[in-house]
């Protein structure tokens, strides 16, 4: 995250949502908030955890799988119960950011410099969540990494323009000259900042995902191991996250899959002028990413195009 920051999902949860498009609470499977008394229940990041909101839908408390209230919001100027994660989730006071456990432990004291960017009113986030049991915070115009017990796991450095969250024990960094590498659990630089984009147009930056990570190097994309070996090579006009062992790449104006080898696997014949990109944010994520076995490859006439692993046309989830 950026000292002027853009909310994120995790990569698990934006693959769920590339394949259909989803209503604001529904990012854990299945969820069924239990029967309260609450105006209104939702459901949170974490499937055990419930969020109880008063008539006018301000935060009330946070619920377990029983509908009991566990914490309240009283005190608090904010309470981030949705991004709560391993059992813990911001807390807001005096415009300080802290960290709270589900029995009510402020296990970070409220210290830390809010998240928000002052710059743009839409900006709604001001804390990260815990992520690989790391926490990304800021202090006096540095970032920082910390874990659930405030230990100060990367001393506060402006030595980033931007940390982002953890996928596979790395997170990626920007360098104030605008390039990304990445960093371990420990803060250790592993990869130095040195290429100009990641992830491909996919809406965001989501790190590492099957143990390969899609990056830009000039014009073209590629994608790197976690040692920053390139198992991939930079020939690619837009890319997508590995997904069930491939990966959807756009060459010469035509989509097709290969393995973490760059074998191709499904031929590229799939047209790129059929894929809707929605908004600059969100770049026509839907398609090229297997989820259970399906991948939408193209919208022809409004009718959604998928295949399977052996590029056979079947119905879209």
């Amino acid at each position: 995250m950026t000292l002027s920051p853009t909310r994120l999902l995790p990569l698990a949860a934006v693959l769920t949502f590339a394949i259909c498009i989803l209503p604001a609470q529904a990012y854990v499977d299945n969820c069924k908030p239990p029967k309260t008394n609450y105006a209104e229940t939702a459901c949170t990041a974490d499937s055990k955890y419930f969020i109880g909101y008063n008539s006018d839908y301000s935060v009330r408390t946070l619920l377990d799988e029983q509908g009991r209230a566990l914490v309240s919001s009283k005190g608090y100027d904010d309470v981030d119960y949705y991004g709560i994660s391993n059992g813990v989730f911001a807390v807001m006071k005096n415009n300080k950011v802290g960290y709270m456990n589900t029995r009510g432990k402020l296990v970070v004291p409220a210290i830390y410099d809010t998240m928000r960017d002052p710059n743009d009113k839409y900006d709604e986030s001001w804390s990260e969540p815990v992520s690989d049991g790391r926490i990304l915070v800021s202090k006096n115009g540095k970032l920082g990494l910390i874990d659930t017990s405030n230990k100060i796991v990367m001393p506060f450095t402006n030595k980033y323009s931007s940390i982002e969250s953890f996928s596979e024990g790395m997170a990626p960094v920007m360098s104030r000259s605008y390039k990304w590498g990445f960093i371990d659990k420990d803060g250790k630089e592993v990869i130095r900042p040195q290429y100009d984009g990641i992830n491909g147009n996919f809406g965001g930056v989501y790190g590492f995902s099957q143990g390969l990570v899609g990056m830009k190097k000039g014009k073209k994309w590629g994608y790197i191991t976690k040692t920053g070996k390139v198992a991939v090579p930079f020939v690619y006009d837009e890319i997508r996250p590995f997904s069930e062992g491939l990966a959807g790449v756009l060459k010469d104006g035509k989509w097709g899959f290969i393995n973490g080898a760059n074998k191709t696997v499904i031929p590229f014949k799939y047209s790129d002028s059929n894929v809707e990109r929605y908004s600059s944010n969100f770049m026509g994520a839907t398609y090229f990413i297997f989820n259970e076995g399906t991948a939408q490859v193209a919208t022809i006439n409004q009718k959604q195009i998928c295949i399977n692993k052996s590029d056979k046309k079947i119905a879209c989830q």
